[in-house]
């Protein structure tokens, strides 16, 4: 009995365990919006931990002309969290941002 036990205990973590990667792999969330009427934009990202992912983003805000006023980072083993608060020009679409760093996301972290 003990040894039945074990091994439904064994196969049940074994399950969570394969579950919780599979959700790992598969998070991908980005928000961007205007922060009301002003010319500042608020980013979330939370995804697939990559190793360059930062770095990507970062680029791909200087090349869109927006400068970070202030940015919340969490790197777990696994998952990357960024909370970034933005100044932009007034031509900055939040479409075309959120776009940009959707499309980044998926080519650094497709496995």
């Amino acid at each position: 009995m003990d040894a039945s036990l074990y091994l439904y205990k064994l196969r049940l973590i074994e399950a969570i365990q394969k579950h919780y990667h599979y959700l790992i792999s598969h998070i991908q969330e980005v928000k961007v919006e205007k922060v009301g009427g002003t010319e500042y934009i608020l980013v979330k990202v939370r995804c697939k931990k990559s190793e360059e992912l930062l770095v990507s983003i970062l680029e791909a805000f200087e090349e869109m002309n927006v400068n970070v006023v202030e940015a919340k980072l969490t790197n777990s083993t696994h998952l990357f969290r960024m909370e970034a608060i933005l100044h932009a020009h007034h031509d900055t679409d939040a479409t075309v941002l959120h776009q940009a760093i959707l499309t980044l996301i998926q080519t650094q972290t497709h496995t």
